[in-house]
């Protein structure tokens, strides 16, 4: 049987459970994610039905779903909006990744992990699910209020923040240093990039739109639009940077003209279909027979996530000004981890500089908390509903 044929197999199994398991969850009323990563585990290499075997397979179809959930982010990334967002947004933000980085990095080091174990681990930790918390949100009618507001500014910076750490680490990796004269100058040439990409995105990007809009063939908007997604993405890679980098930076930039709400429609079947395979990929890679081994540190790092998260961004809410009880609504609210803690994962995997046993760890950390996250986003909304 030719390589191709396989792949076309291997995608259908992994379309058809994934479909199945994924209306499983909606009908029982969980999180789709949670149904994707279950799939995945059942028909990956690990699982009981071992259906997919080719796990380069699975990477090439992770790393096409990686480029294209991330320049999702970056289309409905507000650029014009950060100054809305202001110090408020920003301070909490900073603090809950910095306090996270730090309790990731020590219980990574403590457990007796490897550097880089604890540094990616700090990094999986550091950012909220984006995904999860606007869901609930939007399904309880609350995208207006003031709480929801301030939330989604954080998980905004809490993006561009996740952004820089990840090229930051990816470039850090590539040249074996991480002093600290070499990270400054790492994230220097980042920002560079980003601020050069996004200033000449913004200048070029309206007029190549104008002129396509004239041909009105709506297959060649969408065509470019990815072609810049991917181009920017292998680019910021041969540069040095996370892929990811580059494919947020191309949403960005497309964000800015008046054709992305057309773009952000066209392409976002294709986009849903493979961050479901992303997510099913992530699960069929879980090698689950290690939690019986590792189960100590994902009771660790699960509890650690909710009460470090909470903690920070109630210090960071407390030290803007809020009374105490908005604070907890909003602590509890991004308890949480999410799609970007695989992002990282999967980076660290292909830099080959992590452990095998991490991605079940935090598989099964990111599954209890997306469990458990949507009833602690209710809980904190009834508790600052008093404020709006």
């Amino acid at each position: 049987m030719t390589v191709g044929i396989e792949l076309v197999g291997d995608l259908g199994y992994l379309l058809l459970v994934c479909s199945a398991v994924g209306a499983l969850a909606y009908v029982l009323k969980q999180p789709m994610v949670l149904g994707f990563l279950i799939a995945g585990i059942l028909i990956g290499p690990f699982g009981p039905f071992s259906l997919i075997k080719d796990t380069e397979m699975l990477n090439n179809f992770s790393d096409i779903a990686i480029v294209l959930l991330l320049f999702g982010v970056g289309l409905s990334f507000p650029l014009g909006q950060l100054r809305a967002i202001g110090r408020i947004g920003t301070s909490i933000a900073v603090i809950e990744v910095l306090v996270m980085l730090a309790i990731g990095f020590a219980v990574g080091s403590a457990l007796g992990w490897s550097f880089y174990d604890a540094m990616f681990l700090a990094a999986a930790l550091s950012i909220s699910s984006t995904a999860i918390i606007v869901k609930v949100l939007e399904d309880m009618g609350k995208m207006e209020s003031m709480s929801a507001i301030l939330m989604i500014g954080v998980l905004v910076i809490e993006d561009l923040v996740a952004i820089l750490i990840l090229s930051a680490m990816h470039a850090g990796v590539v040249s074996g240093s991480f002093a600290f004269t070499e990270i400054i100058v790492t994230m220097g040439e980042i920002g560079l990039f980003i601020g050069g990409t996004i200033g000449v995105g913004i200048l070029v990007m309206p007029r190549i739109f104008a002129l396509i809009a004239k041909l009105e063939r709506y297959e060649i908007t969408i065509m470019f639009a990815l072609g810049t997604a991917f181009g920017l993405a292998f680019l910021s890679y041969e540069l040095g940077f996370s892929a990811a980098t580059g494919a947020f930076l191309a949403g960005v930039i497309i964000a800015g003209s008046k054709f992305s709400e057309q773009i952000s429609v066209m392409i976002s079947p294709i986009r849903e279909i493979f961050t479901a395979i992303f997510f099913v990929t992530i699960g069929a890679l879980m090698d689950l027979s290690l939690i019986s081994v590792y189960w100590v540190p994902v009771a660790i790092i699960t509890l650690v996530t909710i009460f470090g998260k909470f903690g920070a961004v109630y210090a960071g809410t407390r030290l803007m000004g809020f009374d105490k009880s908005f604070a907890i609504g909003i602590g509890l609210s991004m308890a949480q981890l999410g799609e970007f803690s695989f992002i990282v994962l999967k980076t660290g995997q292909d830099l080959g500089v992590i452990s095998s046993m991490l991605f079940p760890i935090i598989g099964m950390a990111v599954a209890l908390t997306t469990f458990i996250g949507p009833m602690l986003v209710k809980l904190g909304s009834r508790v600052v509903a008093v404020y709006e």
